[in-house]
């Protein structure tokens, strides 16, 4: 059956094709609310781009043309972003971890659900449905990226990581049923993926189409559509894309984003992914103002992803909320698994979605999580009492 055949099923009319200008306008805004992780945009991007030129038809619907008894699943990869790089997939990792979910389960998944907003999650997604003729969601589970797999809007408003199946390169498989346990689900997976060699791929998220309406980040694929196109037609007109990211947002979200600093980076403290940090790429950076910033500091901790961002020793911003770090004449983000020493930048804060704000969701990607004995404020509202 083709994707079209199950649109017509469905009886779904309203749909949008990708193509390949498409998919690199999608990365692109992707990569930007990936708040510096989800790894090597580029990755996905060629994925992509390959299943598009064998002649697959790539299709995005919305979520509300979802009939709620149909089941999907979500893909990507988990571990640290810098061996992901150095490590890419062969071209059916994804394809095998999703069938054999299905295997499991015993049940037919029609569907693939994105993940996240990140660099090489967000996009492998649409790979994958080409693949295999099915459609793809105008949705995921967070609209920007995180480092463990429970931490989604999904289980933050009562659905489950599990079942879930991890896989790599060489055909090792781990089956992951841990129930209503998510964190034990992400402790598996998270040691498959360094046995594995700190990297893997996965099928995880099995949803139904009602769950998916009531617990996904919607339409977050066309924001991440919309912001990639701002900075790419901002860079074609010469036109601030740090201004046009911030207007997008308004327009696609509703929401207020805050440039808070320009500088460049003077100090990098980083583990890339070893066992001490079980795969993960942790540390801290510190930044150096340069024009109307000259004299003050930034410090933005990370684990695969930015976490928390200081300012001349004042917090700015907690997860959930985003921290991007932008290039001020391109737009591009600089990510936590490429940066340098002087690379220069724009630090943009972007307020969480509401579903990602629930008093659950706190508990598992909220300040306390990653250590942080902050309570957790929103954004916007530091930003209004510092005067930012």
């Amino acid at each position: 059956m083709s994707v079209y055949e199950v649109l017509e099923k469905w009886g779904i009319k309203n749909y949008r094709i990708i193509d390949e200008q498409a998919i690199e306008e999608i990365t692109l805004g992707a990569s930007i609310l990936a708040t510096g992780g989800g790894g090597d945009p580029e990755i996905g991007l060629l994925w992509t781009l390959g299943t598009i030129e064998k002649g697959k038809d790539i299709v995005l619907i919305n979520p509300e043309d979802v009939p709620d008894d149909v089941m999907g699943a979500s893909v990507g990869c988990l571990g640290a972003p810098i061996v992901l790089t150095e490590k890419p997939p062969s071209h059916n990792v994804l394809e095998k971890a999703f069938k054999e979910l299905s295997r499991y389960l015993g049940e037919n998944l029609e569907v693939v659900i994105p993940f996240e907003c990140g660099g090489v999650n967000s996009t492998v997604a649409y790979a994958i449905a080409g693949e295999l003729g099915i459609p793809v969601i105008d949705v995921d589970g967070m609209n920007r990226a995180f480092p463990e797999l429970h931490q989604t809007s999904w289980v933050a408003n009562g659905s489950h990581a599990s079942p879930a199946v991890s896989v790599d390169d060489r055909g090792n498989m781990t089956i992951i049923d841990t129930k209503e346990d998510n964190l034990r689900a992400e402790n598996i997976a998270r040691n498959a993926a360094m046995a594995y060699g700190g990297i893997s791929w996965k099928a995880s998220y099995p949803l139904t189409g009602r769950e998916v309406k009531e617990k996904s980040i919607l339409y977050s694929q066309s924001i991440a559509w919309e912001i990639g196109k701002a900075v790419s037609e901002a860079r074609q007109n010469h036109r601030n894309p740090i201004d046009e990211i911030i207007k997008k947002l308004k327009e696609t979200r509703g929401v207020e984003s805050f440039k808070v600093f320009n500088g460049k980076i003077v100090d990098i403290n980083r583990d890339f992914g070893g066992e001490a940090t079980k795969g993960f790429s942790s540390g801290k950076i510190q930044m150096e103002g340069m024009g109307e910033y000259k004299n003050q500091i930034a410090e933005i901790d990370f684990q695969n992803e930015w976490l928390r961002l200081k300012i001349d020793g004042e917090t700015l911003s907690l997860p959930p909320d985003l921290i991007t770090i932008l290039d001020n004449e391109t737009g591009e983000p600089i990510r936590t698994d490429i940066m340098k020493y002087g690379y220069r930048g724009s630090i943009l804060l972007i307020p969480a979605q509401e579903r990602m704000r629930t008093e659950k969701g706190l508990e598992i990607f909220g300040p306390s999580y990653f250590g942080y004995e902050e309570s957790y404020e929103p954004v916007e509202d530091i930003v209004a009492k510092k005067g930012r």
